[in-house]
């Protein structure tokens, strides 16, 4: 029987915050113009389900690789050529297999992926070998159904590299949301509390259908940027990340011009039917909502989408952040009229999934300076 230590850094971990204004105006001599591409399946259906959940970036910026749970491959598409180039059988059971379902498939480097699910995370060779498997249960990480915290399978991220596992916690007791960091070669777990995430529960919501409960919590992002974990949250534009190198929580809060800060509205937190919760967060929505920053490796900073949801319109934002994450400017973005998608940044252009007849497209919105003689 393994003995599992968890340590709670009070010392090691620290949250130190700082509020950043608009100090320059990066978009003021800034113009956007929009294309749309469409990629060629070469003789093959690529899968388009669920937004393309199971997908994402590589690490060279030539590649975009999409889980297919169809048929159970790994697709690579040529993002310089526009098409599917490779598709990598993955298998179900047996030594090598994904286990039942697929959580989240992650691309670690051009060579590796991980694929994360309720109770484990796995790390893979490209053409499928498995080459190790976390198992939460280890670390006595448990789901609600048995009365312990709640590891959210689609905010895990697996760092082979330091030999770690870094997961969003939602705690049984209080409900509220930490990060926690697991040590996978001596099976320790650090527990850090996250400030911008306090007001979460105000914002989950719940519902049945039938006999069964439906929990909806805010949407949440953990991606690792060289040696920052940066996590976000939709309900608000504070950012956190966690320091890998010197193990310290750090946050900044932001100053808009153009839109507020972070939801402030009350919502009602449980509903009787879905009608009824659809209403309601049909409202939710209207307020702003932040998506996940991404990192322009071109332009060498972050970049955030921002957007509120009306019945008739849907307004999209801008925000660019320098490499520590201070706020170079906003932007309102006219040629987008929709929430944006999965997204990513290539070639001084932002990337944009849109199904397009069933084949896989991205809207490319382009960020170029004007110039003036």
């Amino acid at each position: 029987m393994r003995y599992l230590f968890y340590l709670i850094f009070g010392v090691l971990i620290s949250c130190k915050e700082s509020i950043v204004k608009d100090s320059s105006d990066y978009f003021s001599n800034l113009q956007f113009s929009v294309d749309t591409v469409i990629i060629d399946p070469v003789d093959e259906i690529i899968f388009l389900k669920h937004q393309l959940l199971n997908s994402d970036m590589g690490t060279d910026g030539t590649y975009f690789y999409n889980f297919n749970v169809d048929d159970h491959t790994l697709e690579k598409v040529n993002l310089d050529e526009l098409r599917l180039e490779e598709k990598f059988p993955f298998e179900k059971e047996g030594p090598n297999g994904t286990g039942p379902g697929i959580g989240i498939m992650g691309v670690i480097d051009e060579s590796h992926v991980s694929i994360t699910g309720m109770y484990h995370s796995s790390l893979f060779s490209m053409e499928g070998e498995k080459l190790m498997t976390v198992y939460y249960e280890n670390f006595s990480l448990a789901d609600w159904h048995s009365g312990g915290d709640l590891l959210m399978g689609s905010s895990v991220l697996l760092d082979p590299d330091s030999k770690r596992l870094y997961g969003l916690i939602q705690e049984y007791e209080d409900k509220k949301f930490v990060l926690r960091v697991l040590h996978l070669e001596e099976y320790e777990t650090s527990r850090v509390k996250l400030k911008s995430f306090d007001k979460m529960p105000e914002y989950s919501f719940m519902y049945y259908i039938g006999k069964s409960t439906i929990h909806q919590t805010p949407k949440v992002g953990i991606e690792k940027f060289g040696k920052k974990v940066i996590l976000s949250n939709e309900i608000t534009s504070a950012l956190m990340w966690y320091d890998t190198e010197v193990d310290s929580l750090f946050m900044k809060s932001y100053t808009s011009q153009l839109t507020a800060n972070q939801k402030e509205k009350e919502y009602r937190k449980v509903y009787e039917t879905p009608e009824e919760y659809r209403v309601e967060y049909a409202r939710y929505k209207q307020e702003i909502n932040f998506m996940p920053p991404f990192w322009d490796r071109d332009g060498q900073l972050f970049l955030r989408f921002s957007y509120i949801e009306n019945e008739s319109r849907t307004d999209v934002f801008l925000t660019a952040y320098d490499a520590e994450l201070n706020q170079l400017g906003e932007t309102f973005v006219p040629q987008l009229t929709k929430r944006p998608a999965k997204h990513f940044a290539k070639d001084g252009k932002i990337w944009i999934y849109e199904n397009m007849n069933d084949e896989m497209g991205f809207v490319r919105l382009k960020i170029q300076r004007e110039i003036y003689f």
